[in-house]
């Protein structure tokens, strides 16, 4: 009879350590996936910033951006006058750094916001960058904020909650 109770709570000991070696084992691969997801955000971001850049190298593709800037600026009712004349005042590839420079900037932001989403970023690291992105949003001389109400369902839905709120 002693044996038989030595038994019983011989495989119960060990069912309780196969049960938690499962439980670890499912925990490594949610953080492996959740690390792959971010480094996989991460690449997609530089992808995109290397097409920017290379853009940025090519005066002739800045001038006919800028250029369809310049026109959609002068086109758009809702532009006031002073920032038309100060646009048509700009060499053309002046316009196309600064829209391509906003539009790195916010997806450089979205993938710091997703970094610290998935816990990848501690809480000061986040509010400091947090502070970095609302006084880019402030300054309209960035383009940021004119850019991203240009077409904001382009974001991460939680990204442009945050920018909402940024902006209010």
């Amino acid at each position: 009879m002693k044996w038989e109770k030595l038994n019983n709570w011989i495989q119960i000991i060990g069912m309780l350590g196969v049960i938690g070696s499962l439980v670890f084992v499912g925990l490594q691969l949610k953080q492996s996936q959740e690390i792959a997801i971010a480094a996989q955000y991460q690449a997609r971001l530089e992808s995109a910033s290397s097409h920017y850049t290379s853009i940025l190298q090519s005066n002739p593709a800045l001038h006919a951006i800028g250029t369809d800037i310049l026109s959609d600026m002068l086109a758009d009712p809702s532009i006031p006058e002073d920032l038309k004349a100060w646009a048509s005042a700009q060499p053309v590839e002046e316009l196309a750094v600064r829209l391509i420079g906003a539009i790195i900037a916010l997806k450089s932001h979205d993938n710091v916001y997703f970094q610290y989403q998935s816990g990848f970023i501690d809480q000061e690291s986040w509010d400091a960058l947090c502070t970095q992105l609302k006084i880019g949003l402030d300054d309209q001389r960035t383009w940021m904020k004119s850019i991203y109400l240009e077409n904001p369902m382009v974001w991460r839905e939680s990204y442009r909650e945050l920018i909402e709120e940024l902006i209010e």
